[in-house]
C-alpha cells in the first residue's frame, strides 16, 4: 500500500512539472519584456548605434587604452578617433577608406573588426576577444546611419 502512494505521488509530481502557463505544446520561449533587455532569448541584444557610445564601449577601452591606438594611426582616442576614422585611409588603400558612411560592407574598420577575409593583419581587437555580434552591429548600424559624430 505504501508503495503505491509513493508511486502515485511521484507520477502526480512529473505530471505537475511537465505544464507551462505560456503554451499548450509546453515550450518556454521568453517575450520580449520577460528577458529584460527588448530581445527574444535567440537575438542579439540592441544597442545604441551613436558614435558616442561606439567611443566609450568600444575604442576606449579596447582601442585606445590598451595603447594600440593613441599613438599609432589611427588614434581612437576621445576627441580624436571620429576625425581619423571617417572617410581616413586604411591599410587597404585609398579606395577603402576606414569608415565610408553609408557603407559599412567598404568599410575597412568594420572588416577588420569582423575578420573578414581580404584584410592586412588580424582581426581587430589584436590579441583580445572579438568584440560581441551587439557591438559590431552597433559598429554596422552607426556606419549605416552616415557615421555622425553623435
Amino acid at each position: 500500500m505504501q508503495l503505491r502512494q509513493t508511486a502515485c505521488i511521484l507520477l502526480g509530481a512529473a505530471l505537475l512539472s511537465c505544464g507551462t502557463d505560456k503554451s499548450t505544446n509546453m515550450v518556454f520561449d521568453p517575450t520580449p519584456e520577460e528577458t529584460g533587455d527588448g530581445t527574444s532569448a535567440d537575438e542579439t541584444p540592441v544597442i545604441e548605434s551613436s558614435f558616442s557610445f561606439i567611443q566609450e564601449a568600444i575604442f576606449t577601452p579596447s582601442c585606445a587604452t590598451s595603447g594600440c591606438h593613441v599613438s599609432t594611426y589611427p588614434n581612437l582616442t576621445a576627441g580624436q578617433a571620429h576625425a581619423a576614422i571617417v572617410n581616413g585611409a586604411s591599410s587597404a588603400g585609398s579606395a577603402q577608406p576606414l569608415v565610408k558612411p553609408g557603407d559599412p560592407d567598404n568599410s575597412y574598420l568594420l572588416l577588420k573588426m569582423t575578420g573578414a577575409p581580404g584584410i592586412l593583419g588580424n582581426r581587430m581587437p589584436l590579441g583580445r576577444s572579438p568584440l560581441s555580434e551587439a557591438y559590431i552591429n552597433s559598429v554596422r548600424q552607426w556606419i549605416e546611419r552616415g557615421a555622425p559624430n553623435d
